[in-house]
């Protein structure tokens, strides 16, 4: 660490120079190389579940990458932002950093990070339980997911969808997302990439839908169609008293 942070004064001492001296191609040397040194601090900050300091530190690497005019070098210090920000669970600060990403990745017509934009806008709306943005952005993210044929994502974006729509008593939504994630589960652990935790866990939110939705269909018929219950229940009844229930003599 004290290397990177004598680099880290060197190069800062370096762009003051070239900015008092007024030398542009100076400007972008020492910007390009604190961009380096600041992103590895805030990672390491990040790694250590610093998000405080993290955020100082990209926000430093967002400021050289904007000096340098490094677009691509820019979403990626705002990316990180937003999930930093996320972390810390301050998700209206994180929506404005990765809404300028997803603008970055639109203009350099990069489609794997526009949708890793989309998932992570998604995540800070289902923080603040706006699920009408949270649900367009898993669309958003779901489309680009199909259009780039990355498995992952797509299982992702369905499970996110099946939580938000269970949540709000869509259960047959919910039952065809959570079915979409555990075949993509399937197909992806028998491709040889994730463990077979992975097809566990999406086979368990598929059964919890389901029983929802069943629960769902019995509770509407107490609740709106007693008529068909009794009828139900009649059967039931008769059958049992003449002995057609099925049990044992």
């Amino acid at each position: 660490m004290n290397d990177v942070n004598s680099a880290i004064k060197f190069h800062e001492r370096h762009l003051e120079l070239a900015t008092d001296g007024e030398v542009p191609s100076e400007e972008n040397v020492a910007a390009k190389e604190l961009i380096k040194v600041y992103k590895k601090v805030a990672g390491t900050k990040e790694g250590a579940n610093d998000h405080e300091e993290a955020v100082r530190y990209y926000q430093k690497c967002l400021e050289a990458a904007r000096l340098a005019q490094e677009k691509r070098s820019e979403g990626m210090a705002c990316y990180r932002l937003g999930r930093a920000y996320i972390m810390m669970e301050e998700p209206l600060r994180a929506i404005s950093f990765l809404e300028d990403y997803e603008a970055i990745c639109k203009e350099l017509r990069d489609l794997e990070g526009e949708g890793q934009a989309c998932a992570a806008i998604a995540s800070a709306y289902q923080m603040l339980t706006n699920d009408e943005k949270a649900v367009e952005y898993l669309d958003k993210c779901l489309s680009i997911a199909s259009e780039t044929e990355n498995l992952m994502a797509q299982g992702e974006a369905n499970c996110a969808l099946g939580v938000i729509h269970n949540k709000r008593g869509q259960y047959d939504k919910a039952v065809d997302c959570f079915e979409r994630n555990f075949e993509i589960a399937r197909s992806t652990v028998s491709g040889g990439h994730g463990d077979t935790s992975l097809v566990d866990i999406s086979r368990v939110y598929l059964g919890m839908a389901k029983g929802n939705a069943i629960l769902n269909q019995y509770l509407h018929v107490i609740n709106h169609d007693i008529k068909a219950l009794l009828v139900w229940k009649t059967r039931g009844t008769l059958h049992a008293a003449d002995g057609s229930g099925g049990g044992s003599k």
